[in-house]
């Protein structure tokens, strides 16, 4: 049977009407027809959401702040709006919660697509890898859309909360109507798409070898089951995939991000090399439309208070010192994570979206919610061993757990579970600055979040329970009678 990749999608139906007329202008007769594995693996590289959400994320969290409106300070529309909390956020380009909901379920379709052909194909055995890289890409883009749109499954309710309209099938009509389910069936279903995409996908010499990078493969569709479960606090399964990525302590230090050995580097070779498929720290990339390298420059960004004290700030718990160069000067700080480039006049970044650090972290997260402490404390070595650097002769650059004590307990966190998370927390929150790591944390701890205003001496303070942490639902989807998000 032979199919057109055609996305007939009515939950994306208005995105794509008012902002993709494009696509829609193509002659029917010159799309790519779906009649083979090598057309099936082709549609699945579009089955990954083309969209960044670093700035939506970076941009809620205690990492940037209002830097003022003196000369050179460039107010992005969306990070300004989403800094602020706004309840409707009026961009919908590249960067915008509406565009990252459009390109995930654009994703969504081209899975699905793949589904329905290898279902009407007979699930022939060398189409069943593309079947779970499929089903993984399925599960990966509703559950990123679950993190910014639906309240997180630790909150009360997961039974009646509302989640994220779940897709399964070929969308066949516009404007269909959909039910949101609550974020328990949600994550039912992510679940389900997750394992069964993990039965089936190719290892490193398989079908899904070619770009591993840019495709799900099994060590990165473990790394991504480690962060789903962490949201679902099922920390056993954290713990076992986690161990299928690391089967020991050597593979673990082999493909952590080596920050010591780029101290040497220029400025724009870092870039290249931060983002670079060749890091073996790099599990999973997709290439995006977005102005995220800008970032220094924004009004709402990262100040001089935030690089004292995260980036430039000896480590509390050892005498050495980070290993992590910053640039730029007062206001300007940044590390070039980012690589840009131009494809079509469109402006694009690599985006980077599962990786070794991120496994370690979830590792030893899950060892502490499961009392082994000195696992967790095992692996925090692991990790400071690759991102320190020892320039003071004779200080003494052990990790003793008597520094985490000291430094990471407090009077409302006192329990040694307590100041094991403040330190990973903390850890975290320096290895992921700027890439949008930070809000994540934020949502499943519950953390409040105050943003400094310079009009307003008052700020904004979103506090745990505040409905503003989750986006409010794109104005063209509410349109097609899918439900707001209460606020």
């Amino acid at each position: 049977m032979k199919f057109k990749h055609i996305y007939k999608v009515g939950i994306l139906s208005l995105f794509v009407l008012t902002g993709c007329n494009k696509y829609l202008e193509v002659d029917p007769d010159n799309r790519a027809e779906l009649n083979s594995a090598n057309a099936a693996r082709e549609l699945l590289a579009t089955a990954y959401p083309q969209a960044s959400y670093v700035m939506i994320s970076e941009s809620m969290s205690d990492n940037f702040s209002d830097k003022g409106p003196f000369g050179g300070s460039l107010v992005n529309p969306v990070n300004r709006d989403v800094y602020l909390f706004q309840e409707n956020i009026l961009s919908n380009g590249p960067d915008s919660p509406d565009f990252y909901w459009a390109a995930c379920y654009k994703a969504i379709a081209a899975a699905n697509q793949t589904l329905a052909y290898i279902e009407n194909a007979g699930n022939t055995r060398d189409l069943l890898p593309y079947k779970g890289e499929a089903l993984l890409c399925r599960a990966y883009a509703h559950f990123m859309l679950s993190v910014f749109f639906a309240r997180p499954y630790g909150d009360v309710s997961p039974e009646t909360n509302p989640g994220i309209p779940y897709v399964k099938e070929v969308e066949d009509v516009v404007l269909k109507k959909y039910s949101r389910g609550t974020v328990k069936s949600m994550y039912d279903n992510i679940q389900a798409d997750l394992e069964e995409g993990l039965a089936l996908i190719g290892d490193q010499s398989g079908a899904n070898s070619d770009a591993s990078a840019y495709h799900f493969n099994k060590r990165s569709a473990y790394a991504f089951a480690t962060r789903f479960y962490l949201f679902k606090k099922d920390y056993a399964n954290v713990i076992k995939y986690s161990k299928l990525v690391f089967p020991n302590d050597v593979l673990i230090t082999s493909s952590i991000r080596d920050v010591v050995s780029y101290r040497p580097l220029p400025y724009l070779v870092l870039a290249e090399t931060w983002s670079s498929r060749t890091q073996p720290t790099n599990f999973l990339m997709a290439t995006a439309p977005s102005q995220i390298h800008t970032y220094p420059s924004f009004r709402y960004g990262a100040n001089g208070a935030f690089a004292t004290a995260f980036m430039w700030k000896t480590p509390p718990v050892t005498a050495a010192d980070y290993a992590w160069n910053l640039y730029g000067q007062e206001n300007f700080y940044n590390i070039p994570k980012f690589r840009e480039y131009i494809y079509q006049e469109q402006i694009y970044n690599i985006a980077i979206l599962l990786t070794a650090d991120e496994v370690l972290f979830n590792y030893a997260e899950a060892c502490i919610e499961t009392g082994d402490f000195a696992r967790a404390f095992e692996l925090f070595k692991l990790y400071l061993s690759k991102k320190l650097v020892h320039d003071r002769p004779n200080a003494p650059a052990d990790l003793y757990e008597w520094n985490l004590e000291a430094q990471f307990k407090t009077l409302t966190n006192s329990s040694k579970r307590d100041y094991y998370i403040n330190a990973l927390l903390d850890f975290k929150r320096r290895e992921f600055a700027f890439e949008g790591m930070r809000w994540l944390d934020m949502i499943r701890h519950r953390i409040p979040v105050h943003h400094n205003v310079v009009e307003n001496a008052q700020g904004i303070t979103v506090g745990a329970n505040d409905p503003r942490r989750i986006l409010q639902i794109p104005l063209e989807v509410q349109m097609s009678g899918i439900e707001q998000n209460p606020r």
